[in-house]
């Protein structure tokens, strides 16, 4: 009990601390635009631009993330969860999501988003990410120039490691792994030559 205790405590710990991480640049932006306002050779209109900006982007963010790791994951529709995946991906100008096919079963919605977040993680220069799904099987597929998920991801996916090894890069990995797990299924991965495929059965 006191080890599921620890464990617990320590996932908070370590994706509180990727959520921050994740936002400190939007919120960090609006704050800059704040401060730009009346000062010298800044037009107010450029300051409010910034901070209207960076605003929408720590609010899709957080809708993400919401979905991703909080409780309200377990009761929206997987439509929903495409929707704040596409939105804050085409914001961003980087990266394409394919998610048409919305025949995944609503209970596994939310691993299926994590695992596009994990994709969008091996896209250093961005790219495409593509999800299918067919018979009992769901792919999550990225594509990219240097896709690659670092050596420390991969093994957090691949194998069972100690909670106390875990750090904000990792807990990620660790928590989808896990989250498969839970809703009684697997996750597996496929790493070669700038594709990634994410499997979930």
């Amino acid at each position: 009990m006191v080890q599921d205790l620890a464990l617990e405590m320590t996932l908070i710990e370590l994706i509180s601390s990727r959520i921050c991480h994740d936002l400190v640049g939007p919120v960090g932006a609006v704050n800059a635009g704040a401060e730009l306002m009346g000062e010298d050779g800044v037009a107010d209109d450029e300051a409010l631009a910034l901070m209207r900006k960076s605003g929408l982007e720590a609010a899709r963010r957080l809708q993400l993330f919401r979905l991703a790791f909080g409780r309200a994951g377990n009761s929206v529709d997987t439509k929903s969860m495409r929707d704040a995946a596409r939105q804050t991906y085409e914001a961003e100008g980087k990266v394409s999501l394919d998610w048409t096919d919305l025949g995944i079963d609503p209970a596994h919605g939310r691993v299926v988003l994590n695992m596009v977040m994990l994709a969008r993680e091996a896209l250093p220069f961005g790219g495409d990410i593509t999800v299918s799904h067919e018979s009992g099987r769901t792919t999550v597929l990225a594509e990219g120039k240097r896709a690659a998920f670092r050596p420390e991801v991969m093994e957090v996916l691949e194998k069972d490691v100690a909670a106390d090894t875990l750090d904000p890069r990792t807990v990620h990995g660790f928590f989808v792994r896990n989250l498969a797990n839970r809703t009684g299924g697997a996750l597996s991965v496929l790493q070669q030559d700038g594709n990634i495929a994410l499997i979930y059965v």
